[in-house]
This record gives C-alpha cells, sequence and structure tokens, in this order.
C-alpha cells in the first residue's frame, strides 16, 4: 500500500508520481533556490464503499459526496476516501525553494514536504504522507551551543482543502504554523531529544500573518467542548510532541520514540491524573549486524497509535487531526499531515533486510486497526462489536540495486482487508457470509536518478 508519497493519492488502479528539476546555489553557499514540481495521475478505479444506513451516517449538504461520512460535524476531517470520480492529472509545486544564510540563521521560503520526529513510518505532527504546505521559515544555520547542539525550525504558511470535502471553499482558508527543537548533548553525542508544536486557525483572504505568534500561545481547548454540542466554535487548534532517537553504534542498534497531545494539560494536576489524554504515539527499534563482507541484516519494528484514550470516557474529544475549530482539520489536500494510519488507528510492523552497498533484499509485514474512533460511533446490530473492526494485514517483500544510471526500488504487498469499513453484520464467529473482506495487491517501484 503507497503511502509517504507526497502529493499523489494512490487509489485503486495504477498511479505514478514524477519529480524533478534544478538547483542554484550562490557563492559561499549564502543564497539557493530549487524548483523541482510533481506531476501525478492516479486511476482513481471505482471499489465498493458501504452503503447500508446502520453503519453510513447521510453527507450534509454543504458537503462533498466524496467525503468521509464520519469527519466533518462537529470535528471535521478533509479525508475523502475517494477523490472524485473520475481519473486524476494533476500538477503540484513539489518543492519550490529559495532561502538565503547568514552565520548563525537561514530563512526562506518552501513548498517541500518537511519528516518531523523519529518515526521510520509514522511520524505524528508532519510527515511525507501529504503534499507540502507553502510557507515561510527561518531555521539556525548551525547548531546553538547548550551544553550540546540546539537547532530550532519556525514556519509560517497555508493549507488547501481538497475539491472533495466542503462546497464553500471560501469559509476553509487556513493558515499553520509550526515550531520544532532538537537537542544532542555532550553527554550523550548518539542521543537527540526534541520537542515540536503545529497550530492551525482559519483565516479569510491573506490572514496569515496575524498568526505568526501562535506556535508560543495558548489555544484553549477547543475539541472539549460538551460532547452534546454538535456546533463548531472557529479559532486555533494544536498537536504538540516530544522525541528521542538514541543510537547505539557499538551494538547496532536504534530506539526511537515519539509522544503527542491534542491537547496541553490545564493544570499539572491535570497532567499527573491523565498524561495519557488524547495521546498519540510511535515506539520503534532496530538491530543492524554485519553477517559477511559489504553486506548486514537489519531488523525493524514499530508501533503507531493515534486511537482516543480510555479518558474519553469522561472528557470527549474529536479524533487525531480532526479540529472543532478549523474547517478541514490537520490536512493538506486531502490527506492527514501526519501519521500515514490517519486518525483513530492502530498499526505494528516488523521487517527483516539484508543490506549491501549496491543491492538491499527484505521482507515485511504490518497490521493496521483502521479508524476505530469512527468505528465506535457506529450503531451496532445486536449492540456487539466483536469482530467487526476493519483491519489490514499486509505481508510483502521489497528491494533495491544502484543501476549506472540511479537507484531502482520495488516493493509488492498482498494485503487481506478484513470488515471493510466495517462491513460486518453477523456475529463474531457466525455468518461468515455477512463478513466484507478484501483482498489486494500492489506493485510499487521508485526510481531516484544518481546525482551527477
Amino acid at each position: 500500500m503507497p503511502a509517504n508519497d507526497g502529493p499523489m493519492w494512490a487509489g485503486r488502479g495504477i498511479s505514478y508520481s514524477i519529480s524533478g528539476g534544478v538547483a542554484v546555489c550562490g557563492a559561499n553557499g549564502r543564497w539557493g533556490a530549487v524548483v523541482a514540481p510533481t506531476f501525478w495521475f492516479a486511476g482513481n478505479e471505482n471499489f465498493e464503499q458501504p452503503t447500508n444506513p446502520q453503519i453510513v451516517p447521510p453527507i450534509r449538504q454543504d458537503h462533498s459526496p466524496w467525503a468521509s461520512p464520519y469527519h466533518y460535524m462537529p470535528w471535521s476531517l478533509d479525508m475523502p476516501r475517494r477523490m472524485g470520480g473520475t481519473t486524476i492529472k494533476r500538477g503540484d509545486f513539489g518543492t519550490l525553494a529559495l532561502w538565503y544564510r547568514t552565520r548563525r540563521v537561514e530563512v526562506g521560503f518552501t513548498t517541500e514536504s518537511e519528516w518531523w520526529g523519529p518515526g521510520q513510518y509514522n511520524a505524528l505532527l508532519l510527515s511525507t504522507q501529504a503534499a507540502g504546505a507553502a510557507r515561510l521559515y527561518a531555521r539556525t544555520a548551525k547548531p546553538i551551543r547548550a551544553k550540546g547542539d540546539l537547532e530550532i525550525r519556525y514556519f509560517l504558511g497555508g493549507l488547501a482543502i481538497s475539491p472533495y470535502f466542503f462546497s464553500m471553499p471560501e469559509d476553509s482558508g487556513r493558515a499553520v504554523s509550526g515550531l520544532a527543537m532538537t537537542w544532542r548533548p555532550d553527554a550523550e553525542r548518539n542521543l537527540t531529544v526534541g520537542a515540536s508544536r503545529l497550530v492551525i486557525a482559519p483565516i479569510i483572504g491573506n490572514q496569515h500573518l496575524r498568526h505568526i505568534l501562535d506556535p508560543l500561545l495558548h489555544v484553549g481547548t477547543p475539541n472539549a467542548l460538551p460532547y452534546s454540542d454538535k456546533t463548531q466554535y472557529p479559532g486555533r487548534d494544536q498537536l504538540f510532541s516530544l522525541f528521542a532517537n538514541w543510537r547505539l553504534p557499538s551494538d547496532g542498534g536504534e530506539v526511537w520514540a515519539e509522544w503527542a497531545r491534542a491537547e496541553m494539560p490545564v493544570t499539572v494536576r491535570d497532567f499527573v491524573d491523565s498524561p495519557h489524554h488524547t495521546q498519540a504515539v510511535t515506539v520503534g527499534l532496530q538491530h543492524i549486524r554485519p553477517i559477511t563482507r559489504g553486506w548486514s541484516a537489519r531488523a525493524l519494528g514499530e508501533y503507531s497509535q493515534t486511537n482516543q484514550s480510555s479518558s474519553y470516557k469522561e472528557r470527549p474529544i474529536g479524533s487525531w487531526y480532526t479540529s472543532r475549530a478549523v474547517q478541514g482539520g490537520f490536512t493538506q489536500r486531502g490527506q492527514v499531515l501526519g501519521a500515514m494510519i490517519g486518525p483513530g488507528s492502530v498499526t505494528q510492523r516488523v521487517g527483516l533486510d539484508l543490506v549491501g552497498p549496491r543491492h538491499s533484499l527484505g521482507i515485511f509485514a504490518w497490521r493496521i486497526r483502521w479508524d476505530d474512533d469512527a468505528f465506535y460511533t457506529i450503531p451496532r446490530p445486536n449492540g456487539n462489536g466483536l469482530c467487526k473492526h476493519d483491519v489490514g494485514l499486509a505481508w510483502g517483500a521489497r528491494g533495491s540495486a544502484l543501476l549506472p544510471v540511479g537507484w531502482l526500488e520495488a516493493t509488492v504487498t498482498a494485503q487481506n482487508r478484513i470488515n471493510l469499513y466495517w462491513q460486518a453484520l453477523g456475529l463474531c464467529f457466525l455468518n461468515e457470509e455477512l463478513q466484507v473482506d478484501k483482498k489486494n495487491l500492489s506493485l510499487e517501484f521508485r526510481f531516484r536518478p544518481q546525482r551527477r
């Protein structure tokens, strides 16, 4: 299943993305520019979607029929299940960048996707799952000395809504701002710790500069209003994370973790009582061991979850990436800014690779339980939710080779999607004819030309 592929939305059928361009750099590296647009195509073939009114809420008239029926009111999320009903041919800025650097600071403009955090497959705040936001940025040109190396990055930009969510795009402008810091202490140079915060706000027109200080300000708790209140209240919303990565080169090991919340604790007592409230988590590890001349074996495992914590029962809140204050939530053109699993989900992934200087070959397996937050809002026949979760089970193989013209990578994945969109109307272990499972096979190829 393709993921973390930038602006491309890979649905059923053939999809491809082509990126390329030029880069220039001024004297002494003080300034530079990159123009590398992306063109992508998606066959976007039709696939079966549930129509049973028991599990599919009606779509509001001011929303597209392609919008997710589970994420628009009061907690809004621009995450359509399908990008319209026809093939898609679309251009994207890809990486468009212009920057200027002094001894201490680099400032510029970019549209490139960024990856924040140590996760290999799921970054909770920012990843390459969606197209990059057009934004101004500033960052340290070299680390600041603070009993270690401190690096800081800040940006302010705008997010775009997809054509398959809201029928009144003039009401869906969004500013996005972010602040991230990482620190590598002198006492342990293989350890990196960091913190990041992402803030979105509704805007009309070009009001982005009004939100230049948002990452430093309190935004309240916009999603924690009374659950019975089904309205939206315009304002700012935020995600916050702490993360760490620790490399152990002498042992060939590496461990990483990212812990995040959708709400800042109201008080110290609140945090002590419910530190898990609104949390999302990614943890992982890998071990690399030489096995023969030039070849190594790498074993990797990663776990991520964005589903609601148990505190939801006492303090209801929307799913991760949704927002009660900002139309469209934490998305860019119909895809979430962070983890590829999206809201309300849990995943486990393992892999084993043989890695050489010019080739690699590996196998992997993963499991994703999709959007349980939405699942628990659906009235289920007999009140029985056993064996009705939407679960993807996949296994596959991957390899890469360095050719004279560049790197070629290939991946084959076989997936069994159990209870697709919770379309299981029978009882657990019974009425198998009422279960809706779908199997699919995907082939993915990536080619990166060799730089000359």
